[in-house]
């Protein structure tokens, strides 16, 4: 019987850093990731030559490319004892997290580089098409077209309307406007969400997240050595990993969409959707918000509406969420600025400071959900105050 609450607490992140971002045309994918990695190694304190293990998410627009991971450690001038390339879509910002306290706590290393960079017009590289070769002669190319199928089935099962989206859209900019680093600057009303260019119906613009070029990265080493560093430490005290093919089940089951993820997780760190303070899920999509809303606990499908309505997702509310404007209103960083709005969160300098924060929740999503066969991959951290 699996048993991962031995762990908890024992392992923490001890670093952050997120690249320049935004419109960034000129630098590598490469360059992000080294710009990334080095204010995550700089924000904790620890000697670069003490880093012994480096993890990479595969940034998509490169194409067939190997050794990421191996690749950024010699730019580093780093010599692992452990290394690896891992490509989870979305969930891989907490899925490395995972795979970092599994290496540290076998033993293989100490301290561990989790890092990624993204150029979205990389010079060199062929434009490829993302979707499954039965769907993409019909225009269904890609995550929007998938997400659209996803909103259209929460709107006829559960009565979820484009206002509930546009409310999460608005509370997540409302957010970002007190974030001097996220792309979007300007505030938006619900009547802008509303007014808003659908981008493939029923999902408007607002709904989709940002073009985003830049890099995150974040370190994990034992919580005993992280409190000799330089930086008040977030504890890792759960973590949670689920890969589901239930697109394509001809039924549901009431199972599925993350809550596998999200069980092992409140498990390991021994609480529940109600002890958690404040939450980064992941929001490419605002029906993506929606979604993990429900799996995760927090809410029922009747109650999202309301929720979003009467400012329960914002400071003071009953779940502050993506305090820092999200990937719809922060910036895309396949959810390595999450991991880092979470951190700050549990330090106490996040520009939308949640108080007493305890607990504070991130999640991921990824996977192949728009390729052939459709699969998904869910993730969840949960970390704590030392």
């Amino acid at each position: 019987m699996r048993d991962p609450t031995r762990l908890r607490n024992r392992h923490a992140v001890a670093g952050i850093g997120l690249s320049r971002f935004g419109k960034v045309p000129g630098v590598s994918a490469m360059g992000f990731c080294l710009e990334a990695a080095k204010r995550a190694i700089d924000d904790c304190g620890v000697a670069r030559d003490d880093v012994d293990g480096v993890l990479c998410l595969m940034p998509a627009q490169m194409g067939e490319q190997h050794g990421w991971a191996s690749r950024v450690a010699a730019f580093l001038g780093i010599t692992p004892a452990f290394c690896a390339t891992m490509d989870m879509g979305g969930a891989t910002a907490v899925g490395m997290m995972q795979t970092a306290v599994m290496a540290i706590e076998a033993g293989f290393c100490d301290v561990v580089l989790c890092t990624f960079g993204t150029q979205t017009n990389p010079q060199g590289i062929i434009p490829q098409l993302f979707g499954s070769p039965w769907t993409i002669p019909y225009g269904d190319v890609g995550a929007i077209t998938f997400m659209g199928h996803l909103a259209r089935r929460q709107m006829h099962d559960h009565g979820i309307t484009s206002v509930d989206y546009g409310n999460i859209a608005v509370t997540w900019r409302r957010h970002a406007l007190c974030n001097p680093d996220a792309q979007m600057k300007k505030p938006i009303t619900l009547e802008d969400h509303q007014s808003s260019r659908f981008v493939n119906e029923p999902l408007r613009l607002f709904d989709c997240c940002l073009f985003t070029d830049g890099g995150g990265a974040f370190v994990v080493t034992t919580a005993e050595r992280a409190r000799d560093l330089r930086r008040r430490p977030a504890l890792i005290a759960g973590l949670g990993q689920v890969h589901s093919s239930e697109i394509i089940r001809p039924y549901d089951d009431g199972r599925g969409g993350g809550r596998e993820a999200g069980e092992q997780a409140y498990r390991m760190a021994g609480c529940g959707p109600g002890d958690i303070d404040v939450a980064q899920l992941y929001d490419a999509f605002t029906p993506r918000v929606v979604h993990d809303l429900v799996h995760y606990g927090f809410a029922d499908w009747d109650e999202v509406g309301p929720l979003a309505a009467s400012g329960q997702l914002t400071l003071g509310g009953k779940l502050p969420c993506n305090t820092a404007g999200g990937l719809l209103s922060e910036g895309h960083l396949s959810g390595m600025n999450h991991v880092a709005e979470a951190v700050r969160q549990v330090r106490g300098t996040s520009c939308n400071q949640v108080t007493d924060v305890a607990l504070s929740m991130v999640t991921g999503y990824g996977g192949a959900p728009h390729e052939a066969p459709p699969t998904v991959a869910y993730t969840a951290a949960i970390l704590a105050s030392p």
